[in-house]
């Protein structure tokens, strides 16, 4: 199977109007996880390369972490704007992370998440690769 693992994405926003923070959480089945830090210092020389990347192609079955209801993935911005976004996931750098398998713990924090668990990346790009084949998004993580 070329696409073997399941990813938990965590997306983390905040209400501006009552600084309510609200933690969408996304299981994600059908994806590639390349843990390849070495690889891409060698690569581009920079100590800061990604540790990882992620594949996940447009077809990946989505589903709440919380309900196991299916979603659908939308943009960064169109997710920011939603009036409800229980339906929806989006990757957004800076806001979004994710953690190899399914770990769903909706009440806690990135730091305690991280704490406790191996393969925990801060999503630092996701390029959408929308032609070919094998439509998909390429995730850099670290």
């Amino acid at each position: 199977m070329m696409f073997p693992h399941t990813v938990t994405v965590y997306t983390i926003t905040e209400d501006p109007e009552t600084a309510d923070v609200t933690t969408n959480i996304t299981v994600v089945t059908g994806v590639l996880f390349d843990g390849s830090k070495a690889a891409n210092v060698r690569a581009s020389g920079l100590e800061g390369a990604d540790a990882v990347n992620l594949y996940i192609p447009f077809d990946a079955v989505s589903v709440d972490g919380v309900t196991g209801a299916e979603k659908a993935y939308i943009r960064p911005r169109a997710f920011a704007e939603a009036l409800d976004t229980s339906g929806y996931w989006t990757m957004d750098p800076g806001n979004t992370f994710f953690v190899l398998g399914e770990i769903v713990n909706p009440d806690m924090t990135f730091r305690e998440i991280n704490g406790k668990y191996d393969n925990v990346h801060l999503i630092t790009k996701v390029d959408t690769k929308d032609f070919g084949g094998l439509r998909h998004f390429e995730v850099g993580g670290r």
